[in-house]
């Protein structure tokens, strides 16, 4: 179908879904280049639908380089800008959605491809996620902001600019300590006072308040899956240690299971065996006996984390500066630990 045709049966001439139906593919690129540089600065209604279909195509094309050599990480910067910067624009029409898909469209673009997150990096993305993971809005885009740093803090190449911003880690961790009170407070307490949009994103707008709050539950667990997903990026490099291994947070890790709807998660047993993997991680571990008796007891389970348990045991045992903390803490628990190890 020709462009003239497509505008011909549009209310809307030369908007996104007509740029896409162009058939000459170079005149298509010229199109869709033009409308990831203007749409920032236009204030139409209706921006909402093609950033929808946007959302849609990077969830399911997530490897796809047309739009990201057209400038797509651009353009969601600037939306997310705008959406902080003019809250007049962002309540008009149904602007509230742009800055969370435009952060969920950018996590998409970087889940899988390095040199997709050095794009990203490069248009700037970083600052305006970092500002969503602060809640300069809601938790609704904190979850997606922490979710596209996240996949950025994987890689080698992208990890030091994630890095370079000293608060996300800080952020991150208040995020996972505190995801489920968030989520509650902001959400749970009072049915009559949730946002509309946030009902409508959570179940697209299908089902009622039962649905709502069993999607809330698990958009809470994924907010704090994907912050330990992000810890655990830093936990990697032994610089960062000192800030993780507070001990209000490390109390906190064995109960977090963020994870467990989320089968790449670490969850907190898998970041706390990163910590002790590393010699400057494992004295604040020993320090914390309830720590060492949670080891112990997912050590003795059955369930999926029973071996990254066993591992963080091992390492703390294997050193001399810790071993004799943890037998010190939890001799009866080991000697039960170790015996019923034996006769497996």
């Amino acid at each position: 179908m020709s462009m003239d045709k497509a505008s011909a049966d549009c209310p809307y001439p030369g908007c996104f879904f007509c740029v896409m139906k162009e058939g000459n593919p170079s005149k298509r690129r010229a199109s869709i280049l033009k409308f990831f540089r203007e749409l920032p600065s236009q204030d139409d209604d209706g921006q909402v639908l093609p950033i929808s279909g946007l959302w849609n195509t990077a969830m399911a094309h997530p490897n796809d380089p047309e739009f990201i050599e057209l400038g797509i990480f651009e353009c969601m910067s600037a939306l997310i800008w705008k959406g902080l910067k003019n809250r007049r624009w962002l309540s008009h029409d149904q602007n509230i959605y742009i800055p969370y898909y435009a952060a969920h469209i950018i996590g998409s673009y970087t889940m899988n491809m390095e040199e997709f997150a050095e794009r990203a990096v490069r248009a700037g993305i970083i600052p305006p996620l970092v500002e969503l993971l602060r809640g300069r809005l809601t938790w609704v885009e904190q979850r997606v902001a922490v979710r596209a740093l996240g996949h950025l803090a994987t890689y080698a190449s992208t990890f030091p600019a994630v890095a370079s911003h000293g608060e996300i880690l800080e952020l991150s961790i208040q995020l996972a300590m505190s995801s489920l009170e968030i989520v509650y407070s902001h959400f749970y307490q009072y049915v009559d006072r949730r946002l509309s949009y946030h009902c409508d994103l959570l179940t697209r707008g299908m089902g009622g308040v039962e649905m709502e709050s069993r999607k809330a539950e698990e958009w809470a667990s994924q907010l704090q899956c994907w912050s330990l997903q992000l810890i655990n990026c830093f936990a990697f490099k032994p610089e960062f240690l000192p800030t993780i291994c507070k001990p209000e947070f490390l109390a906190k890790l064995p109960g977090m299971w963020g994870g467990l709807v989320n089968e790449n998660s670490p969850a907190g047993i898998g970041l706390l065996r990163t910590i002790c993997h590393h010699k400057l991680g494992r004295g604040p571990v020993a320090a914390c006996p309830g720590i060492i008796e949670a080891l112990c007891n997912i050590a003795r389970s059955s369930d999926d984390w029973q071996y990254m348990a066993i591992d963080c045991l091992l390492w703390l045992l294997q050193d001399p500066s810790t071993c004799h903390k943890v037998i010190m803490f939890s001799r009866t628990i080991l000697l039960e630990l170790i015996v019923g190890i034996f006769y497996l």
